[in-house]
């Protein structure tokens, strides 16, 4: 299932021509539902995987699931909600976000201090440790890393979950709708 397959279309004047209205049916790609992420924790975790440099949302979503366009079930169990800032980097961009966000020549200089706890410390603490901002990001990312994978035998509630989310979101706008209940309970 393509994750906008079944977003409700809204029109939209793509031209922008105010004095000849031309609208088209676009995708309302601001629509947005949340599934109860606690439950699919609780119920549906089938296992932890560490994404390793070049795996995508689509690479694993085919390995788990046999099914590429289910990567928005992958970003969902991973709460991404930005695929490029949430998903973990790979080295090559890593390194550039550093020097991006740090300026060039400040990759290496010092973050902070820390015990050996890893707990933030003043630089006089006997223990203190410096941290650079190569590695303060780097770590960042690292925990990017964990994927909760849901279970397989769970993706078709998740999905079919979804689908009545949106139509209810939609009928929403025209009128109330019968209140429904979770199929993952």
């Amino acid at each position: 299932m393509a994750y906008f397959t079944h977003f409700q279309k809204i029109g939209y004047n793509i031209r922008g021509n105010p004095e000849k209205r031309e609208v088209d049916a676009v995708t309302h790609i601001l629509q947005r539902v949340r599934l109860k992420m606690d439950e699919v924790k609780n119920r549906a975790l089938f296992a932890k995987h560490l994404i390793v440099d070049g795996e995508t949302p689509e690479f694993l979503a085919h390995t788990f699931y046999g099914d590429a366009t289910l990567h928005w079930i992958i970003l969902y169990a991973h709460q991404v909600t930005n695929p490029y800032y949430d998903w973990p980097l790979i080295y090559q961009d890593l390194k550039k976000f550093v020097v991006k966000k740090y300026g060039v020549g400040n990759e290496y200089s010092i973050n902070r201090y820390e015990d050996a706890d890893g707990f933030v410390v003043d630089s006089t603490e006997p223990d203190a440790v410096s941290i650079s901002n190569f590695d303060y990001e780097e770590r960042l990312n690292d925990e990017k890393r964990q994927l909760t994978v849901i279970r397989p035998d769970f993706v078709s509630d998740i999905v079919m979950e979804f689908k009545l989310l949106l139509t209810g979101a939609f009928k929403n706008t025209l009128g109330p709708t019968p209140p429904r209940t979770s199929l993952l309970k």
